[in-house]
């Protein structure tokens, strides 16, 4: 059995794509279905999440036009990322939509 093997991007490339989106860590965590502990956790360092956490939050970062850059000699190592055409995750939108004034 084959298994997919996820982007190895790191907390550092996370949080900047989650500042240069403009969201914060809660609504990161109500668009990916990741725990906003762990997102913390994650972008402090303080944790190595499991494959299905990071594809979790690789997957929808990228559905909102993040491209995480990878080291071209050593293609596990995240080095930063590029944005795209940047648009807010549908979940993200109808929160900020239904927020009070």
């Amino acid at each position: 059995m084959h298994q997919e093997r996820t982007i190895m991007v790191n907390g550092r490339q996370i949080a900047s794509a989650r500042v240069w989106l403009g969201i914060s860590q809660a609504e990161l965590a109500l668009a990916s279905k990741v725990a906003k502990r762990t997102i913390a956790h994650i972008e402090n360092g303080g944790r190595i999440p499991h494959d299905r956490t990071l594809k979790a939050l690789v997957d929808c970062l990228q559905e909102m036009g993040v491209e995480f850059l990878m080291d071209e000699h050593n293609a596990e190592r995240g080095v930063g990322i590029r944005v795209r055409e940047a648009k807010l995750h549908p979940l993200i939108k109808e929160s900020r939509d239904e927020a009070p004034a």
